[in-house]
């Protein structure tokens, strides 16, 4: 393979709608190998992951959202349109036909980025939050959080992961993300709370697809908790560059 698949993150809904997309990168850029990106440091794997794609593209998304919880179920459905630029990603989100988010996340020189979210004017029961979903959440934005250490390795869904240690510059807490050690896409993410050894959120993106244009796309993604659990599924998807 010429170069590697370098991970795009889009960041749809994340825990609601995480979109990992990664486009074949020019021959003539010097970019990491499948092997060499195993055993970069974890401080230039984790750049190598934050960089923003080289070029134009654009997706649409539709799916559905299941939440249930000790006080109930909650059914949703989602229309999702991004376009991202080199740098920046801009993203719509309407559910149930209803309530509409705007999200826009800016990268800046180095591994900076600032994002913002724009509600409803009016927001219609049952809200995005309602289902389980933080705002950083919306535009994957702990990826780029401090880096505190890389912790063992692991396997998630037979793919040998590298685990890295990040911290809420806020003071929050800290996630630990398990990336794909040879492509660097995110398989698993584990919220922790100031001073707590326990994960109080997890994370897990499935059925990675790869298109003929060289994006991917992860069809599922599964959010749980103490008594809680969300499910999204995206039934139809386009994405592409774009053209020049």
């Amino acid at each position: 393979m010429k170069g590697r698949h370098r991970v795009l993150f889009a960041s749809l809904l994340v825990m609601l709608s995480f979109a990992a997309f990664a486009q074949e990168e020019d021959v003539t850029v010097a970019v990491p190998s499948e092997k060499e990106m195993t055993t970069l440091s974890a401080q230039d794997f984790l750049a190598e992951i934050r960089k923003p794609l080289r070029t134009d593209a654009w997706g649409e998304f539709t799916g559905r959202i299941n939440y249930k919880s000790s006080k109930g179920l909650l059914k949703g459905e989602l229309r999702v349109r991004i376009t991202f630029t080199p740098k920046s990603m801009h993203t719509q989100i309407v559910l149930n036909d209803k309530n509409v988010y705007a999200m826009e996340q800016i990268h800046k020189d180095g591994d900076a980025v600032t994002a913002s979210i724009e509600m409803p004017e009016t927001e219609e029961r049952p809200g995005l939050f309602e289902f389980g979903v933080d705002p950083e959440d919306l535009t994957f934005s702990f990826i780029y959080w401090d880096f505190i250490e890389e912790l063992p390795r692991q396997s998630s869904r037979l793919r040998e992961c590298r685990v890295m240690r990040l911290k809420d510059p806020t003071g929050k807490g800290t996630v630990n993300v398990l990336f794909s050690a040879k492509h660097g896409f995110p398989m698993e993410a584990s919220w922790f709370r100031e001073g707590e050894t326990k994960a109080w959120r997890k994370l897990e993106f499935k059925g990675a697809k790869r298109f003929e244009n060289g994006l991917w796309f992860v069809k599922e993604m599964r959010l749980e908790g103490e008594d809680w659990k969300t499910q999204v599924k995206f039934d139809h998807v386009a994405l592409n560059p774009v053209s020049e």
